[in-house]
């Protein structure tokens, strides 16, 4: 496996993993909130095994990119220029792999992204993996933008505050009382959420502006007709842990599947993983992230 670290365009700090072999499809990856590209390393080098590049970049206010480096954030109007960036980022790799199938995966903070990002830019996408998502009834998440957008004025877009912190990751790991640390609800494998808690390049809260924009976000691929613009026949992979807060414990993907059904999407396909919390791909001492990683790779080829 060949790792080239970049920086395109002088903004976005991107790794792309490269197979030795022949390149067989690229696969674009938009990460979690908090977290950065450089934790997926073990899924690419196994992809990288059968011929797959895995490509990514950190987002705005995370990892290698500028920002408070205990708050994620991705500053006034970031959501609509994230998705530029993705789409930047996604011209990019069309450029170095030419005529190359081009697949995309979203990854919590990351799925919701990609969900907005298929209504907007669904040409050229083969495929899109969406994991560790979520499904909330749309009178709620309006009734936490009302609660977040107050803690607006309070701490400013890329704050945070005790109440934001509590909505968020404390809502979260609240299931999995009595806590070892303040992430239990990301990972059952105890040395991969120390690991993730002592990443410096991890960020451990995310702003009151973040916040509230993501739960818009949720807000608006809650409904049917954000998948109006999508390709009906591109193949989806929807995946989660049964144990995911983000997902309802289980509850929420299957919803978002039926919805995605109605709306006329025609090659989505569901995958659970009894046990699992929200982050499946560090779920290793359990088989989980081998579980998941399998299921990818075999999806992707097939």
């Amino acid at each position: 496996m060949k790792t080239d670290h970049l920086t395109i365009n002088d903004t976005l700090p991107a790794v792309i993993w490269q197979p030795e072999q022949e390149v067989k499809l690229v696969l674009q990856i938009t990460h979690g909130m908090t977290e950065h590209m450089g934790r997926y390393e073990t899924l690419a080098a196994d992809l990288c095994s059968q011929g797959i590049v895995v490509a990514g970049f950190d987002l705005r206010g995370h990892g290698k990119r500028p920002g408070n480096p205990e708050i994620a954030s991705f500053g006034e109007g970031g959501w609509e220029a994230s998705l530029e960036d993705m789409h930047q980022f996604f011209s990019e790799l069309q450029r170095r792999f030419p005529g190359i199938p081009h697949y995309m995966l979203g990854f919590s903070l990351g799925s919701f992204l990609l969900r907005e990002y298929l209504g907007k830019y669904p040409e050229g996408v083969s495929g899109a993996i969406i994991a560790g998502t979520g499904h909330q009834p749309g009178w709620l998440l309006s009734l936490m933008m009302t609660l977040v957008k107050g803690q607006l004025k309070k701490a400013g877009f890329d704050g945070t505050t005790d109440l934001v912190k509590q909505l968020s990751f404390g809502t979260y790991n609240q299931k999995f009382k009595p806590n070892r640390t303040e992430a239990d609800w990301l990972c059952g494998d105890a040395q991969a959420l120390d690991q993730y808690l002592a990443d410096p390049l991890v960020r451990r809260h995310i702003s009151a502006g973040l916040f509230w924009e993501l739960l818009g976000s949720m807000k608006r691929t809650g409904k049917a007709e954000s998948y109006a613009d999508w390709n009906p026949n591109m193949p989806v992979l929807l995946l989660y842990g049964t144990e995911d807060p983000v997902g309802n414990s289980g509850k929420g993907v299957p919803q978002l599947y039926a919805l995605m059904k109605k709306a006329g999407l025609q090659a989505v396909d569901c995958q659970q993983f009894p046990g699992a919390r929200h982050d499946i791909f560090h779920e290793e001492s359990s088989g989980t992230a081998e579980s998941v990683r399998h299921c990818i790779s075999d999806w992707l080829l097939s």
